[in-house]
């Protein structure tokens, strides 16, 4: 029995590995380039070009590399659509259009289908550019292309890109809390493109998405890159009050230049809470909400409630205990000694049951400890201002 477990076991990993790295289909109704070499050419390159998901996107060997920045934001939605949501299911890439827009350039469209449930299902469709060079084919993102005609202003180190208007007030917002951010974490000066879209689809337009099954029903969101010092911001969020989100902001540059297997999440929330707050909520807003939480809590036992994850408004938005605990924490540790204790908090470790590792740096940063804590964190609630 233990031998046709294992035999079962080698067969569907063998027929995933199989469909995750099959070629692109193309179908006979498909018009591809007349000329048989260039033919081969584009759909050997192209294959290439998928096949090499699972290299850091500014060492894939189809990517044009002048245009790294935008194609290493659609790699990084491109990659891990021939995988579903579910371990049985695999979505086979099929190429939809190829159209001849130069000499030696062509528009490429795939798309990703298969069956969920018995029922077919669109995962993905993207749009690239192809063009020749060196016997073979590089791809990159139609952003330039499809954003020709709009406006352009540089602040500093940002860039803006947008049709009509620019919010300035909104513009040197982000400018500032970037380099706040990166200023914190000691990070490397960037230089930012940062396209100013009207909705989210849009966005994704722009950059290459033609549909993302990921995306269905979502009105706002941000796609990002970052290679080489240079970020891009493809902002499809329009709110009552930012085309950008500072807690998001928070996180991404965080996690380019601290590995996430060493993040403790509940610290880096509360670091996001209280530089960008969060679901549209400002900092003051949420420690607002949550000095009301515990005024009606009067008895709460805060260790209980942090080693738990409760939640203190849990409702579409929630809003957590520990991530708020956290914010008052590091504004503490900042406060009195700067930013550094708090990266040796972040970095102690993935959230574990019970704590311990967290607790252990709490300690050693803080003299806090679990027996202390349900009475320090009184104090801080009650302190926070």
């Amino acid at each position: 029995m233990k031998l046709i477990r294992l035999l079962l076991t080698f067969l569907l990993t063998t027929v995933a590995l199989f469909c995750l790295s099959q070629a692109v289909i193309v179908q006979s109704v498909i018009k591809l380039p007349t000329d048989t070499a260039i033919k081969n050419e584009l759909i050997w390159s192209l294959n290439g070009f998928l096949k090499q998901q699972d290299r850091l996107n500014k060492n894939n060997e189809f990517v044009l590399k002048e245009n790294l920045l935008a194609m290493s934001d659609l790699l990084d939605e491109i990659s891990g659509m021939a995988q579903g949501s579910k371990a049985k299911d695999f979505f086979k890439c099929y190429v939809t259009n190829v159209v001849k827009i130069s000499e030696d350039s062509y528009v490429v469209q795939f798309s990703y289908l298969g069956m969920t449930d018995n029922n077919p299902v669109l995962r993905a469709s993207f749009k690239v550019i192809a063009k020749r060079g060196d016997n073979k084919f590089y791809f990159s993102s139609p952003l330039k292309q499809n954003t020709i005609g709009w406006k352009v202003k540089r602040l500093d180190n940002v860039t803006y890109y947008y049709k009509d208007t620019l919010n300035n007030i909104d513009a040197k917002a982000y400018q500032r809390d970037l380099n706040y951010d990166d200023q914190l974490i000691n990070a490397p000066r960037q230089y930012v493109e940062f396209y100013c879209c009207n909705n989210f689809i849009e966005a994704q337009e722009i950059l290459g998405i033609d549909f993302k099954l990921d995306y269905n029903g979502m009105q706002y969101g941000t796609l990002t890159s970052h290679e080489n010092n240079e970020g891009l911001v493809v902002s499809g969020r329009i709110s009552k009050k930012q085309r950008y989100n500072p807690h998001d902001l928070w996180h991404d540059q965080l996690h380019q230049v601290i590995s996430l297997d060493t993040i403790n999440r509940p610290v880096d929330e509360g670091c996001a809470y209280l530089f960008g707050g969060s679901w549209d909520y400002t900092w003051a807003e949420v420690l607002a909400k949550f000095k009301k939480y515990a005024a009606d809590n009067p008895k709460a036992d805060w260790l209980d409630l942090y080693i738990n994850n409760t939640k203190f408004a849990n409702d579409s938005q929630p809003l957590v205990i520990s991530y708020a605990l956290n914010a008052l924490i590091v504004q503490k540790i900042n406060n009195e000694h700067g930013f550094e204790p708090v990266i040796q908090l972040i970095t102690c470790g993935k959230r574990k049951n019970g704590d311990e590792n967290y607790f252990a740096a709490l300690n050693k940063i803080t003299g806090i400890n679990k027996a202390s804590f349900n009475v320090k964190m009184w104090e801080l609630i009650k302190a926070a201002r």
